[in-house]
């Protein structure tokens, strides 16, 4: 058993050995691009430790117009990759070739097991005809704001795109179309993008929740596109907050808030009254906190309940932030904290007890067993 063990830890220790070993390997350029061009022709320098232990292997399918001009790793940690490609490649879109290291001698010669050292050399070959990438985003913004909607194409094929326009729908969130608007038109030669842009503006609109919907069309195609956006006023709503607590007892009040605002706001504060009879009976505030953009938060104070008495009180929290107020007026109620053992016993504690008296009753019948069998 011992000789089992020594056997696992030296196992252990060489694969460390080794894993090290792989990833101290570097290699750069991170990544090469190459739009394609017939009869192509670059050389591109590498770099890695100088070292005699490092091999280079080249992969992929475009693999057979890659060659490795000059080896000088073990000298200065450099090596020359030569990039010759034919006047005409089949396989329209992104080719990549993967340029990568190895440790010499390895066994099974892992290449997988080291994919964190290859450099891949992305190879794009335009479509026949037309072809065309499209992405269209839009981002949040205030009601007082514009901003510009783009609808980006990217000409992957081998014709020039003559008349690339869009024009977007503007939806509530009631699906109502609320607002149509139109980009310009463009050329877009090929193998190049091109951004169609329109100012959109926001103060026409109320606060909400928006779809945008972007038809485009170029050459003689057409697709649609929709994204959403939210149109934010400067407004912290009031979510939830602690409804019940325990009389003589230092309670924790919790104020859970969210912003209705594009942009972050600071120095975000609460001041609660406790009312009975529309007389104040206690008061106090919470520490300070910021508020990303649309970003949800919990704030929280302590509050000390000695001399209030059970029952049922008014109370108005009035949240603070940037000359803007949000006030909610409800209701809160102070009970006694029950102490009793029908109160400690929970569901959870019946069912931990339960378990525990199921497990005394099988040993008690394992040691019987076991009796009865010596006997």
């Amino acid at each position: 058993m011992r000789k089992k063990l020594i056997g696992i830890i030296v196992l252990f220790l060489i694969f460390l050995v080794q894993q090290h070993t792989v990833y101290a390997i570097r290699i750069s350029p991170s990544a090469i691009k190459i739009d394609f061009q017939p009869n192509y022709e670059e050389t591109f320098t590498f770099h890695t430790e100088a070292t005699e232990n490092i091999g280079i292997y080249i992969e992929g399918n475009l693999a057979e117009y890659i060659t490795v001009e000059e080896d000088n790793i073990a000298k200065d940690g450099t090596f020359l990759v030569k990039v010759k490609l034919p006047d005409e490649i089949e396989t329209p879109g992104k080719n990549r070739v993967l340029v990568g290291l190895i440790e010499k001698g390895r066994v099974g010669g892992t290449v997988a097991g080291i994919a964190s050292i290859r450099t891949p050399i992305d190879i794009k070959v335009p479509y026949p005809g037309v072809y065309a990438e499209i992405t269209f985003h839009v981002n949040d913004l205030n009601i007082n704001e514009t901003a510009n909607f783009v609808v980006r194409i990217n000409n992957l094929g081998k014709e020039d795109i003559n008349n690339a326009k869009a024009e977007i729908g503007i939806f509530d969130s009631n699906e109502v179309l609320v607002e149509n608007i139109l980009t310009q038109e463009k050329k877009i030669k090929a193998n190049t993008q091109e951004n169609l842009k329109v100012l959109f503006d926001a103060s026409k609109h109320i606060a909400g929740t928006y779809k945008a919907v972007a038809h485009v069309t170029y050459a003689d195609k057409s697709e649609d596109f929709e994204d959403g956006f939210k149109i934010g006023t400067l407004n912290i709503k009031i979510i939830n907050y602690t409804r019940t607590f325990f009389k003589d007892k230092i309670n924790k009040f919790n104020i859970e808030i969210k912003s209705l605002w594009n942009s972050k706001i600071d120095d975000i504060f609460a001041e609660v009254e406790v009312l009975s009879n529309a007389k104040e009976v206690s008061s106090f505030r919470t520490v300070s906190v910021s508020l990303e953009p649309w970003e949800k938060k919990t704030i929280s104070t302590f509050w000390d309940m000695q001399g209030l008495d059970e029952g049922t009180y008014d109370v108005e929290i009035n949240l603070f932030y940037q000359g803007q107020t949000t006030e909610l007026k409800d209701a809160i109620e102070i009970v006694t904290k029950k102490e009793e053992l029908a109160g400690f016993l929970t569901m959870t504690h019946l069912l931990i007890a339960a378990v525990l008296l199921l497990i005394i009753i099988n040993i008690i019948i394992l040691v019987k067993k076991s009796k009865k069998w010596k006997q």
